[in-house]
């Protein structure tokens, strides 16, 4: 029986993570709103955290119903991690307090990644793709690197709680499942940004990856 099903202490602590990860994007969300203030757009479209440039003009949303897919994907790899863990066969070396440990801490790197992201964007993070007037792509943040962080982090937090289930299968799964999820997002955005921004966004993804450093 996976870990989280017959110790309290492991099923807490991972309700725990859980809650952390929620809080944590909305405080980010509030802070990244607070600290931007009445600023004007100094973000990027890109993680599907796309700007709004106040009192500039009526936006044109491009989101094609990416944003259910994504939500789908992401009740789906969770759901699937929790069943596989159920599988005795499925659970070797894993389910375990050091499996545990690790996959909450994968948990925790991912939150603060999708965090950062957020706070990166201010108080012009969107979760859908939104095109307005006047904005240009940011280049701070983890968006140095990468053009969905956020995104990153994601996978990171379902990688996490299928290794927190008790089986490196769970987490393969989650990871794969919500990954292939936010393709269609991930295409619809940079269609999207390349309309917008044409050459500068076509520079910014020479010196960037999608969400793998040096890989995607």
């Amino acid at each position: 029986m996976p870990l989280l099903l017959h110790d309290p202490v492991a099923h807490w602590l991972i309700v725990a993570a859980a809650v952390a990860v929620v809080a944590g994007e909305i405080v980010a969300t509030y802070l990244g709103h607070a600290r931007d203030g009445e600023r004007r757009v100094v973000g990027s479209l890109a993680d599907s955290l796309l700007l709004y440039v106040h009192g500039r003009g009526a936006s044109m949303r491009q989101d094609r119903g990416t944003r259910l897919i994504i939500a789908l994907a992401l009740y789906l790899g969770i759901a699937a991690a929790l069943a596989i863990a159920r599988l005795p066969g499925l659970r070797v070396y894993a389910n375990n307090w050091w499996t545990l440990g690790l996959g909450l801490t994968i948990v925790l790197a991912g939150a603060v990644l999708r965090d950062w992201a957020i706070l990166s964007l201010g108080r012009y993070f969107r979760r859908e793709v939104t095109i307005e007037p006047g904005q240009r792509i940011v280049r701070r943040g983890p968006y140095r690197m990468l053009r969905h962080p956020s995104y990153t982090g994601i996978c990171l937090i379902l990688g996490g709680f299928g290794l927190a289930f008790g089986s490196w299968v769970s987490a393969g799964a989650a990871v794969l499942i919500v990954f292939v999820g936010m393709l269609p997002r991930i295409r619809v955005e940079e269609r999207a940004l390349a309309q917008a921004f044409g050459s500068d966004y076509a520079a910014y993804t020479m010196s960037t990856d999608r969400i793998l450093p040096h890989v995607w």
